[in-house]
């Protein structure tokens, strides 16, 4: 069995994420993990802290760094901690719904196969199984496996356009990646400004930002993870919709809170320029 490390770098700002975090954390704490290199912000910053503390057994590397760089620069920093080659990108509200063995299983299939990056959630009966068929595949027990190369991703493009079928993003922040990748995709997010800085989602890549390829891309043949708000569009999908998870606060509430943290922030910083400018008028 090989060792992965869990990567976090999150923003815990409300309780309800915080009991999130917490339960997607027991979901998957007792796979194969030699290390947890975690960067944790927010207003429940300490008490994400002090859980982890108590709860992680082996090797936790805690972070608290919240630079105006945002998130893509502050991971940056972060990489530097990390040892093993398959990366374990946390996001805390995905819970994990089968045995621990088969997220070991998974893990030990991308170490045997080269595989760069594998998404772990957002199955949705099998959405990336399915356009497997216009690439050339190698499949083991739990996975399948293609090189994301300019042939299989033209192939793929015309598969998506004859079929009427949105593209799947070709780096999702729910994913399995080997070291190697993660970092060159840091690099190439630096200059990315889709998203606002402080939110990770410039991390991902949409099917036509393909500067990123090669790599070689992995799929799981059975759901692993499960969002637990969000349905991705497809009704019904989340653990909530499937009630299997408590519906304390909605989706729709959670991304009020988040959105209004982020122009708070931009409030201050535009503030904090006015006063500079008018500083040094009255110089």
């Amino acid at each position: 069995m090989k060792n992965f490390t869990v990567f976090a770098n999150f923003y815990i700002d409300t309780e309800e994420r915080f009991l999130r975090l917490k339960d997607s954390f027991f979901s998957f704490d007792k796979a194969n993990i030699s290390e947890w290199v975690i960067n944790t912000r927010g207003k429940y910053k300490d008490d994400v802290k002090n859980f982890l503390e108590k709860n992680v057994k082996t090797n936790l590397k805690l972070f608290f760094l919240e630079s105006k760089k945002g998130w893509v620069n502050d991971t940056i920093k972060i990489t530097e901690a990390i040892t093993n080659e398959i990366i374990f990108i946390w996001v805390e509200d995905h819970i994990c719904i089968t045995d621990i063995s088969h997220i070991n299983s998974v893990v030990d299939e991308m170490y045997e196969n080269n595989v760069d990056h594998l998404i772990y959630s957002f199955f949705h009966k099998g959405i990336f199984i399915k356009p497997l068929e216009a690439v050339d595949y190698n499949e083991d027990k739990n996975t399948s496996y293609f090189v994301y190369d300019k042939k299989n991703f033209n192939n793929l493009k015309k598969w998506y356009e004859s079929n009427e079928v949105s593209a799947n993003y070709l780096i999702s922040l729910c994913s399995f990646m080997s070291l190697g990748l993660f970092k060159k995709n840091l690099l190439h997010s630096k200059e990315k400004k889709k998203y606002h800085k402080l939110l990770p989602f410039n991390f991902e890549k949409s099917f036509l930002e393909d500067e990123i390829l090669p790599f070689k891309n992995g799929v799981v043949k059975k759901e692993l993870f499960v969002s637990i708000d969000d349905n991705h569009g497809e009704e019904g999908y989340s653990l909530i919709s499937r009630k299997k998870y408590a519906n304390r606060v909605s989706k729709k509430e959670m991304d009020e809170i988040r959105s209004s943290k982020i122009k708070i922030f931009d409030n201050n910083i535009l503030n904090k320029i006015k006063d500079k400018i008018f500083n040094f008028i009255r110089k």
